[in-house]
């Protein structure tokens, strides 16, 4: 049995117990980084070493994981911070599992994803996990281009050092209505949260207002710029509720207008009330 096991993100009280439990149980204990796995391990008194499992030996450890499973032992598998697979080492393993029959589970933890897409403000009905942002400059304007269209929360992890940058060039190609949320070392006592248009944004970042040590999230809204320049209109709308629910209609009208099904949804409430 392999067991996939989230780790915190930033404070490790939020370690379930579930996973202090299984690691105790486990028979090997494979890690991202053995370092990081060490505080971990210290600090719920768990007293096993663990082996590495990262993008350098990813194929060799995966080998090992599966004979030690086939010959009958418990194997967990942790990454430094959140959820294996999740922009960390572990897929071909779990594809190989599924080929060879081999049963997996996962014991759920905090993720960063689900923290950010909260904690920022922006909607949250539709929302895309793209990993981190590549380095290049123009890798990084193609995928601004890509987000002017977007009628969903776009969220990336991005470097501390990379971060101003960013938004350098999405300001310049994003409209400046965007609406961007950037959230700052998650569930640590220095944890922050900034949010407001791209162009806002930027000049936070230009004076110094952002501490830019840490790791980051940075979630985009191009949706709202719509929102903010189209008001919802009663004439429009109100012929969608005599043949569709306020549910149906507000599906409906948030995808052709690119305004969240929240949003729509509270405004036919109103409309069918009056």
């Amino acid at each position: 049995m392999l067991y996939i096991i989230c780790t915190p993100i930033g404070n490790l009280n939020d370690f379930s117990l579930r996973s202090i439990k299984t690691l105790n149980e486990v028979d090997k204990i494979f890690a991202e980084d053995t370092r990081v796995a060490a505080k971990l391990m210290q600090h719920f008194d768990i007293q096993k070493k663990t082996k590495p499992f990262h993008e350098h030996n990813e194929d060799q450890a995966s080998d090992e994981i599966i004979n030690l499973i086939k010959g009958g032992e418990k194997i967990a598998l942790i990454s430094d911070a959140g959820a294996p697979l999740i922009s960390d080492p572990g897929y071909p393993l779990i594809k190989r599992c599924i080929n060879e029959d081999i049963s997996f589970t996962v014991l759920p933890g905090a993720s960063a994803v689900i923290n950010a897409v909260i904690l920022s403000g922006l909607p949250s009905d539709k929302f895309l996990f793209n990993g981190f942002l590549p380095k290049q400059h123009e890798a990084k304007r193609k995928i601004a281009r890509k987000l002017q269209n977007s009628d969903a929360t776009n969220i990336y992890f991005e470097s501390a050092k990379r971060i101003s940058n960013t938004i350098s060039i999405f300001s310049e190609v994003l409209r400046p209505g965007t609406q961007v949320a950037i959230c700052r070392e998650m569930t640590k006592e220095y944890e922050s949260v900034y949010r407001g248009t791209i162009k806002e944004i930027a000049i936070l970042i230009k004076n110094d207002e952002i501490k830019l040590l840490g790791e980051f999230v940075i979630l985009i809204y191009p949706g709202s710029y719509l929102s903010t320049a189209i008001n919802l209109d009663e004439n429009f709308c109100r012929p969608f509720l005599d043949y569709l629910s306020p549910t149906d209609a507000s599906k409906l009208l948030a995808k052709i207008t690119s305004f969240s099904k929240q949003e729509v949804y509270k405004f036919l409430l109103e409309i069918s009330k009056s």
